[in-house]
C-alpha cells in the first residue's frame, strides 16, 4: 500500500515507532499512526503526529484485500 512504512523493532514495538515518529517530524513529514495504545497515541501526537484506530483499517468490499 502506497505510503505505508512497516519496521523491524529490535526491543520494543512503540519505542520504534516513536522513533520513527520522531525522524518524520523532524523531515516536516505528515505522519498518521494507527494504534488503540493511548500511552502510545500521547506520545506520538506530541509530535504532530495524527492518530487513527485500527478499524479504520479495513479491507475494502471486493478491493485488493477483499473477497
Amino acid at each position: 500500500m502506497p505510503g505505508v512504512r512497516v519496521e523491524a523493532a529490535p526491543g520494543s514495538g512503540d519505542d520504534r515507532i516513536d522513533e520513527v515518529v520522531a525522524e518524520g517530524a523532524g523531515r516536516g513529514a505528515a505522519v498518521l499512526v494507527v494504534t488503540a495504545d493511548r500511552e502510545l497515541r500521547q506520545r506520538v501526537e506530541a509530535y504532530g503526529a495524527r492518530c487513527a484506530g485500527p478499524r479504520t483499517v479495513r479491507p475494502r468490499p471486493g478491493g485488493a484485500d477483499g473477497p
